[in-house]
């Protein structure tokens, strides 16, 4: 049995009776996303093809919440998220602190936002439209292309607050480039993978030449599966249930069996060219290690505690009263293409 992120255990796959019966679909649409802001006529058109699926618009986590409980009247068996990362997180969030179904729908990701790295990760690839039409044939019994892939993800709890549930956690270096990249970097509002990664290798660089204007370490206290917390500036940190970030990069090369990937730059780090050059290619480098300034493990839990604001899933957010704990919840079931 698959614990859910919520409530309620989540069915396995079969439960669905995935290829063997037609599944009630909804799909969940945000129109200010990046990608439907200039495509999102073609989704809307493959829709008129399918009238039996239900479709809500939903732009902010309270609307998507009133979206969710709608879908659950209607039985939906999968869920359609097009949208960008932070639509996807909104999501995931009403999910785990609700109990609009009794079992949480199969959710199939499109590439509709700015930078999609959810969706790359666990989606289904394709512009939108072309991967809406897949999907619908598939639930309606006439494409055998894709199955249910379980993928956990993230809770995030802060003191006094409900909790928050995502698959990319990040502070420091990381938050800043999201401030620069909406309000900078990208003034056109060019979707895809280019322009966030030129924004985070200009402020890679900034520690490279050590210009703390540019990247000012974070204060914090770290602490990794219950272990003793270690005072550390760092100027970037992550965790992640995700197995590639944007343009294929996989930041993390530590050990342990845990679900939640973590890594930390901290403050004066040395062969950071090296280091960066290998993670973008995927490769261990050999200077990665804590002597150098950098940490990586896969972990169960992270308890952190920090000052400022941090990002889930490309959406911001204050610390509060400055701490954090990070633990795997789920693992939810993704629509996949086949391997």
């Amino acid at each position: 049995m698959i614990k859910s992120y919520g409530h309620n255990p989540a069915p396995a796959a079969d439960f669905y009776n995935i290829g063997k019966r037609c599944l009630r679909v909804g799909v969940l649409t945000n129109p200010n996303s990046g990608g439907n802001k200039k495509g999102g006529r073609a989704v809307h058109d493959v829709l008129a093809k399918w009238p039996d699926t239900v479709h809500h618009a939903a732009y902010e986590p309270e609307s998507i919440a009133r979206a969710l409980s709608r879908f659950a009247q209607h039985g939906i068996d999968l869920l359609i998220i097009n949208g960008g990362d932070g639509t996807i997180q909104a999501t995931l969030t009403s999910l785990g602190n609700s109990d609009f179904f009794d079992s949480p729908p199969l959710l199939a990701l499109l590439r509709s936002g700015t930078t999609s790295m959810l969706s790359r990760d666990i989606g289904i690839p394709g512009t939108p439209a072309f991967a809406l039409q897949r999907i619908l044939e598939w639930a309606n019994c006439t494409n055998t292309d894709f199955s249910a892939l379980a993928r956990p993800v993230m809770r995030v709890q802060r003191l006094g607050q409900p909790p928050l549930f995502g698959m990319f956690f990040g502070a420091g270096l990381i938050c800043r480039g999201i401030k620069l990249f909406h309000s900078k970097d990208n003034p056109m509002g060019w979707r895809g993978q280019l322009m966030p990664t030129i924004t985070m290798i200009r402020l890679l660089l900034s520690i490279l030449f050590k210009d703390r204007a540019h990247a000012a370490p974070l204060a914090s206290s770290i602490s990794m599966d219950g272990r003793p917390p270690e005072a550390s500036e760092v100027h970037l940190l992550l965790a992640s249930t995700l197995e590639r970030l944007f343009l294929g990069m996989r930041p993390y090369w530590g050990e342990g069996d845990g679900p939640v990937h973590f890594t930390a730059i901290k403050t004066e780090p040395r062969y950071l060219l090296s280091v960066l050059f290998s993670l973008f290619r995927s490769q261990k480098n050999c200077h990665a290690i804590p002597d150098n300034g950098y940490i990586s493990h896969n972990i169960n839990e992270l308890q952190l505690e920090m000052e400022g604001d941090f990002t889930l899933d490309g959406e911001l957010y204050d610390a509060g009263e400055g701490k954090v704990t990070i633990t795997p919840a789920g693992p939810v079931l993704f629509l996949s293409r086949q391997s």
